[in-house]
């Protein structure tokens, strides 16, 4: 049951933030000095808490802003509309929450690319996407960026139809300008690392692949003979695509690429021989899979997203193990075998 007094109470606290809320604009088309103008924003950003505040009690005690609408100017009934998208009816009060969720969410990454551009060189945004993720800048960029952009492609599962960049952002207006020149520039960032991303994971998807095919090739020999003949159609068939693919700036001879393709092969059967750590970093990798933010994502897009996190935290190489061994059976039997053979009998030294 509406409790008629409380709307009243918040209807009149409302009408009488919407006019601070008009001085407020009016005082800052007048300031001509910056600094003045940022404390004036601010003031404006308080504002418009207090009028969602009060729209909201409207609703939860069961009130709309109808018996008031006509007594608001025509900016004040745009304020509204821009801060409540969704009516102050207590129906839609969750979606209402939840876009504020939402924003909230991106103002904290959005005051972690503030502190890391305060904190750390710029770089070079010429440079390839491998390069400047070595820059903790950009990498905070990625993080504001990239989730924003896969929340805006209605083509994917990871889309949010109750705030996303591209049916929302220009008609929002909890964030200050200088909020709103970070996410322009963090989204463009985070379409950029969206299609290099895209292709290293098909290419990690295409390893794990052909790992798999050699694998199956070792029914067909002796234990010794069948490690042997799959570690060199590893180390001069797929890890040599790879190692270029870590690398693309660089120009190996013969004997380099050769020379690193089988260190890369030592590296996995040293992978496969450490259990303790191997279990570890799998745990690691199997708890990222429960995060909140997965929720209703596909396999896939969760793979993806989870790989790129474990590997700007231990590389490439090691996330391309771990996916290998968590997605391939065949792939782990025959390392299980590799593994109790030495380098030398394997022919990698």
């Amino acid at each position: 049951m509406a409790n008629e007094k409380k709307i009243a109470k918040n209807q009149k606290h409302l009408l009488y933030q919407l006019g601070e809320a008009l001085k407020l604009e009016e005082k800052l088309s007048q300031e001509q000095d910056s600094k003045k103008q940022a404390k004036i924003q601010k003031k404006i950003e308080s504002s418009n808490k207090m009028i969602l505040y009060y729209g909201k009690n409207i609703g939860q005690e069961g009130g709309t802003l109808e018996s008031i609408w006509d007594q608001l100017t025509e900016r004040q009934q745009q304020i509204v509309q821009e801060l409540f998208p969704y009516g102050t009816e207590a129906d839609n009060l969750g979606k209402q929450r939840e876009r504020g969720y939402i924003i909230r969410f991106y103002k904290k990454d959005i005051q972690k690319v503030i502190e890391a551009e305060k904190n750390n060189p710029p770089y070079d945004p010429n440079l390839p996407v491998k390069e400047k993720l070595k820059n903790k800048r950009y990498k905070a960029e990625v993080d504001l960026g990239w989730y924003m952009y896969l929340r805006s492609k209605k083509d994917k599962s990871t889309y949010e139809p109750v705030w996303n960049y591209e049916e929302h952002f220009a008609n929002t207006v909890e964030f200050s300008e200088e909020e709103r020149q970070i996410v322009e520039r963090c989204y463009q960032i985070g379409k950029e690392y969206d299609e290099y991303n895209n292709q290293k994971f098909a290419f990690v998807v295409n390893l794990g692949e052909s790992l798999v095919e050699k694998s199956k090739e070792m029914s067909k020999w002796g234990d010794r003979t069948q490690s042997k003949i799959w570690c060199r159609n590893m180390y001069t068939k797929t890890f040599p695509k790879f190692i270029k693919q870590l690398n693309p700036g660089r120009k190996y001879t013969a004997a380099e690429l050769d020379h690193e393709s089988k260190e890369m092969m030592k590296r996995f059967i040293e992978f496969a021989r450490d259990e303790e750590g191997r279990a570890a970093l799998m745990k690691e990798w199997h708890d990222l899979f429960q995060m909140e933010e997965l929720a209703g994502l596909s396999q896939d897009q969760k793979e993806e997203i989870v790989m790129n996190l474990v590997s700007q935290k231990i590389g490439e190489e090691l996330t391309v193990f771990l996916y290998v061994y968590d997605t391939a059976d065949s792939v782990v039997d025959a390392m299980e075998l590799i593994k109790k053979h030495s380098f030398e009998e394997l022919g990698l030294e």
